[in-house]
């Protein structure tokens, strides 16, 4: 069986080609990906009928596009309305969808969707920057309190969708005085870089009486939540 993280890659690669199967001759990305969504409104405004898994994908992920606050507020009243018809009919598609094919999918769209918002997003200002890193310290805090309390539960909401039940199996791996212990180390964090979709934080640990440092990585969810992604 091929690995779900190769899977999800290939994946994400096909709806990246999908998405993009334009020019790319105009340096604007915002402009680009409004065109691209224009596009698929005019081809997909009614049911999608082939709901194989790469044409689900890129329908969902031409339609996550399209919510993009940059390129939705460049669409007109009718093409707005064309795209609510198009999300109403994505949920109806989720309700029929495997509980395995529909994570595929929401891994999948994780995948590539920041690095999308990431193209048309802008360079955050030094205040937006100050209030983004307090508010990321706060939820990293809030998730390493969790674990301190033994609460795996509310130590997982802080993580993506598509991360939390990783996690969750590996915190309950630890005694109580081992996630005591995680909580205390792990709580330095310096910000590495930060966009309007991502944050990516480093992590200097003492775990095993050795020095180490490693990656934490914060992204916006398909609610435009930040949730941590990985550490």
């Amino acid at each position: 069986m091929i690995n779900r993280n190769v899977t999800v890659l290939i994946a994400a690669f096909i709806l990246l080609i999908g998405l993009q199967s334009y020019s790319y001759s105009s340096p604007d990305e915002v402009k680009k990906y409004t065109q691209q969504c224009k596009n698929f409104l005019d081809q997909h405004s009614g049911e999608l009928k082939d709901e194989s898994f790469e044409k689900l994908l890129g329908y969902i992920g031409n339609a996550q596009i399209c919510r993009i606050e940059k390129i939705n507020n460049k669409l007109d009243e009718e093409e707005k309305e064309k795209l609510k018809d198009v999300l109403l009919h994505i949920e109806d598609i989720k309700k029929r969808l495997s509980k395995e094919k529909l994570e595929r999918i929401n891994e999948s769209i994780a995948v590539i969707m920041p690095v999308i918002e990431n193209e048309v997003g802008k360079e955050l200002s030094t205040d937006e920057l100050e209030e983004l890193d307090i508010l990321l310290r706060a939820k990293w805090s809030g998730m390493l309190k969790a674990l301190e309390q033994n609460d795996i539960d509310k130590a997982v909401n802080y993580f993506h969708h598509t991360a939390s039940d990783r996690y969750r199996k590996l915190f309950k791996t630890l005694n109580p005085d081992g996630r005591k212990k995680i909580s205390k180390d792990l709580a330095n964090i310096q910000i590495v870089e930060m966009v309007t979709n991502t944050a990516i934080y480093e992590i200097t640990s003492e775990l095993k009486d050795e020095k180490s440092s490693f990656q934490l990585a914060f992204v916006k969810d398909l609610h435009g939540e930040w949730v941590i992604k990985s550490f």
